[in-house]
């Protein structure tokens, strides 16, 4: 089982993935303090417990790994969801990098909500164009959004309009730098104790206020006290 702590602006989302594959996307929402949602998404957390993870930080290892820049990775995950790891487009496209489900299994990626599995996802795949057009930035993310079809078809970006912003964007994205939100991500391969003893060490660095009174009850409606 794993929980991933997103901050989604007005409350907190925890994801719980039961062993097995049928069961990969089950989810479960629930609503908590701001207090809460504070603690779990301070920059302490993923600097002082073992589970958790910022997003930042799974960038860089993405970067790192695929060769790709930090910079591009994150402005097309803000071009793309507004880091939203449960975004879903019209069209279909899933999670933080919005990567639609035929590519996902082309890439296999089989957590498209899992923030950590669809970030590198989305580096792995967003190399591959880059490396399919010579480095070229605007024919990558242009494949990226419309298809390599299309790309090869006009010799670089089409004429659509969604696709022309989509670029042009990014790119201004990028000369600014991305707003990349602390939210913490709580590693896969964390087990349920290892989860327990970080929320438990939280607790214990709140002062007891009355919101520590709330954090401390809903940790225990999560059976995690």
């Amino acid at each position: 089982m794993k929980i991933s702590v997103v901050d989604s602006g007005s409350q907190v989302t925890y994801e719980e993935v039961i062993e097995g594959p049928t069961k990969s996307t089950a989810k479960k929402v629930t609503s908590t303090s701001d207090t809460f949602e504070r603690a779990l998404n301070q920059k302490t957390v993923a600097d002082t417990t073992k589970t958790a993870t910022s997003y930042k930080d799974i960038f860089i290892e993405a970067s790192q790994k695929y060769g790709v820049s930090y910079d591009l990775l994150t402005a097309m995950a803000e071009q793309e969801s507004g880091f939203n790891p449960d975004a879903v487009s019209r069209s279909g496209a899933m999670g933080i990098m919005q990567i639609m489900p035929a590519t996902a299994g082309e890439l296999g990626l089989e957590h498209p909500f899992d923030a950590y599995e669809n970030i590198m996802a989305g580096a792995k795949y967003i190399a591959q164009k880059l490396k399919q057009y010579n480095g070229n930035v605007d024919k990558a993310l242009a494949a990226y959004n419309a298809g390599s079809s299309v790309v090869d078809m006009y010799d670089g970006v089409p004429p659509y309009g969604e696709t022309q912003s989509y670029v042009k964007n990014i790119k201004a994205i990028m000369k600014r730098g991305a707003n990349v939100p602390y939210a913490n991500y709580i590693s896969s391969s964390a087990t349920k104790e290892e989860i327990e003893a970080d929320l438990k060490s939280l607790l214990r660095q709140m002062p007891e206020t009355e919101n520590y009174a709330v954090l401390r009850n809903t940790l225990a409606e999560m059976n995690y006290l």
